[in-house]
């Protein structure tokens, strides 16, 4: 019963994995084929057109980035919530490690996803920043916006030091969580074999009395030794 449960889950992990493998590829694919400043409209139009995308991409990099981001939670979830107590139930290292591979994945793909959706607001940034320095009379404003890219990129820095941060955390967790389990069988299996030999309690106990009444005996020859030797010289 445990097997095929286990069996299910991983069957919706790889499709998930497949899924959301795709959807980054596509995704770097999509801001790889963004121009790296702003552009008119009919040189924009033409360029998207010669790489084979839509004259929207803004809106599909956000709807691609938001089912990305929703795959990723789901592919989280399926692995800490399910996946991984389901692992620990049916006791086998292959389940284990199996989990520890999905794991690694996901922190792979995140990574990658992170990496395109930076270099997306990057090029953004500088189109905002080139645009600004073209209108000339709007110098407050780009004064402003300046600002709130500097603190946006220093917001950016910080969130992704603390979900590198998470994620070692996660698989150190993991880590510990399968040492765990495997001191857990390897002591149940010491009990079951104490348990099956019960006489090497007895051989144990009938060996630790026979040293003590040998010690006993040694004791009294050597008492009575001295005993001889003191009335034989008084």
């Amino acid at each position: 019963m445990e097997n095929s449960n286990f069996d299910t889950l991983k069957r919706e992990a790889t499709k998930l994995e497949r899924n959301l493998e795709d959807k980054v590829s596509r995704y770097q694919q999509l801001v790889q084929s963004l121009p790296e400043t702003s552009t008119s409209s009919n040189t924009h139009d033409l360029y998207m057109a010669e790489s084979g995308m839509s004259s929207a991409p803004t809106e599909d990099e956000a709807t691609l980035r938001h089912d990305i981001q929703r795959t990723l939670t789901n592919l989280q979830d399926l692995i800490s919530g399910k996946l991984q107590p389901a692992s620990e139930r049916v006791g086998t290292q292959n389940a284990l490690l199996l989990v520890k591979r999905y794991r690694e994945i996901l922190f792979d793909l995140s990574g990658d996803f992170e990496k395109a959706r930076q270099a997306h607001v990057r090029k953004q940034e500088r189109a905002k920043l080139l645009e600004g320095a073209r209108n000339p009379n709007e110098g407050s404003t780009d004064t402003g916006m300046d600002h709130l890219l500097r603190e946006r990129n220093h917001i950016g820095n910080s969130l992704n030091a603390a979900s590198s941060v998470i994620a070692q955390a996660t698989e150190v967790h993991s880590d510990l969580r399968a040492q765990g389990f495997s001191l857990g069988r390897v002591q149940g299996l010491m009990g079951n074999i104490a348990q099956n030999i019960p006489g090497i309690n007895t051989l144990v106990e009938r060996i630790r009395r026979k040293r003590s009444k040998d010690d006993k005996i040694v004791a009294g020859v050597i008492a009575t030794c001295i005993i001889f030797t003191l009335w034989y010289l008084f």
